[in-house]
């Protein structure tokens, strides 16, 4: 999908420890119902999700805080922003981890760079990305 003429896009890469063996619907939404995305209004969290180890739970809580710090960012501007949960497990995580030299369970990329590693304290990821993308806004496209 290209980009409308004016409108910026930022693409957000997190990469954590994902569980690949759930289901898709109930975890998914968890984001995308954060974004307001098309089709998360239609799909209702399943008790399933409440089964989740906490540590499903806080790497999807985790993602949530960053989108929502980034939200209040590009709020109002013409900015399209693109997210992808990687899992480090996977053979695409383990070649990005490879490229960006992550050595950690946790990181963010924003437009390809690495922008947070390491232990996802509260705030200071979402204080880190949130003011990295501000950045962005501010200096010309290219």
């Amino acid at each position: 999908m290209a980009a409308e003429k004016g409108t910026r896009v930022i693409r957000i890469t997190i990469l954590d420890v994902y569980p690949t063996q759930l289901g898709h619907c109930p975890h998914y939404n968890l984001i995308s119902s954060q974004m307001m995305t098309a089709g998360s209004e239609f799909c209702e969290l399943s008790s399933q999700a409440l089964e989740y180890p906490d540590e499903v739970l806080s790497s999807h809580s985790r993602a949530i805080k960053i989108l929502e710090a980034v939200r209040r960012e590009v709020q109002g501007l013409p900015v399209r922003v693109e997210v992808e949960m990687v899992e480090l497990l996977s053979p695409k995580g383990f070649i990005s981890s490879l490229r960006h030299r992550i050595r950690s369970n946790f990181a963010v990329l924003v437009n390809g760079k690495k922008v947070y590693e390491g232990k996802p304290d509260d705030g200071q990821v979402e204080e880190t990305v949130a003011s990295y993308v501000k950045e962005l806004l501010n200096s010309p496209p290219r």
